[in-house]
């Protein structure tokens, strides 16, 4: 049997049945892969009734209960590869139920946000193939069984045998799978375009509608200047997890609006549905990411002895926001002055 048809038929483990999950792993169940979810409550019961998704373009697939496996941790048991689609908080316990049904040698890939989860993931599964990997589009879950993806883009893994699998496992499917061997520097861009996710929580307006205010881009490109400052502090070289540089994006930001819808319309690719993950946290009462995205910015800032002063007042602004589970809705010309504020 060929390489490719042995990775066409990858046992596939999804540990996190939130819309990054149950869109990727819905894919490549869509296609024929064999698929297995792990959730709990309100989301295995949906599961239990099928479960749809939609994407930015039209496309539709509704897949049947036996088009996939759904259940407790222990659904994973047998999987070759597992793809960890949890909240970054949620990562050590994540690891910790893995290791009682996992196998060692089983590939286990990171598709979660910030950067620190990989090494958690290392340190609870020793035995296993551990690979970092990315979303870097957005997916916005409709209902618990219903995912629509937002945006455009591509899944992308680091190099490894389970990351193979995955390709493979994709390969007759719509969803693209891409190996970067540069993964590491990847996140790191990833990281940069996930600055946003707290301004979204405090905008309360869709991400295209954010974009679209001057006031709210300019605080997004201070946000990524200090991470880029702290970046070269580390000796750290962010990489594109698009096509624009990581260094040029706080430049486009700031250009007038109607010339940014310009330089910027294939980012802009998005439809009104689209918000981003911390917004998603903030409307189900889950604890917010921030800490792993604005706050590693803060903490990084303070390994090297530098401040990241807008990075800080994003994350008390959204803590804020979740303590109240509410969001402040400030304008982009409010967001701005606070920022000012947090840097002076």
């Amino acid at each position: 049997m060929s390489s490719t048809s042995n990775n066409q038929h990858a046992r596939i483990g999804v540990m996190g049945a939130g819309a990054i999950g149950l869109y990727v792993g819905g894919m490549l169940a869509a296609s024929g892969a064999s698929v297995s979810f792990a959730g709990r409550g309100r989301t295995l019961e949906a599961l239990s009734r099928g479960l749809a998704i939609t994407r930015l373009g039209g496309f539709k697939v509704e897949l049947k209960p036996h088009q996939y496996r759904a259940g407790d941790v222990t659904a994973l048991a047998g999987c070759d590869t597992v793809l960890v689609c949890t909240k970054s908080g949620d990562t050590g316990q994540a690891a910790t139920e893995l290791s009682k049904v996992v196998a060692a040698g089983t590939a286990v890939i990171s598709l979660q946000n910030g950067v620190g989860n990989v090494d958690i993931l290392r340190q609870r599964l020793p035995d296993c193939e551990i690979i970092p990997g990315t979303v870097p589009f957005n997916v916005v879950r409709m209902s618990p069984n219903a995912v629509h993806c937002a945006m455009e883009g591509a899944v992308l893994v680091g190099p490894g045998e389970g990351s193979q699998r995955l390709v493979g496992a994709a390969s007759n499917s719509p969803l693209e799978v891409v190996v970067r061997n540069d993964i590491d520097a990847v996140l790191w861009g990833k990281l940069l375009l996930n600055l946003n996710n707290g301004l979204n929580v405090l905008s309360g307006v869709p991400l295209l509608r954010q974009f679209q205010d001057r006031g709210y881009r300019a605080v997004l490109a201070l946000a990524m200047e200090e991470l880029l400052r702290v970046l070269d502090a580390a000796g750290i070289e962010p990489a594109g997890a698009t096509r624009t540089s990581p260094r040029l994006i706080p430049k486009v930001l700031r250009l007038p609006t109607w010339l940014f819808r310009i330089v910027a319309r294939q980012q802009l690719r998005m439809d009104e549905s689209a918000r981003s993950s911390s917004w998603d946290d903030l409307v189900a009462g889950r604890q917010p990411e921030t800490a792993f995205l604005n706050g590693a910015v803060c903490r990084l800032a303070e390994d090297h002895h530098m401040l990241a002063p807008v990075n800080r007042m994003i994350c008390d602004q959204v803590e804020r926001a979740f303590e109240e589970g509410r969001s402040p809705r400030l304008s982009g010309r409010d967001l701005l002055s606070l920022a000012h504020q947090a840097i002076r």
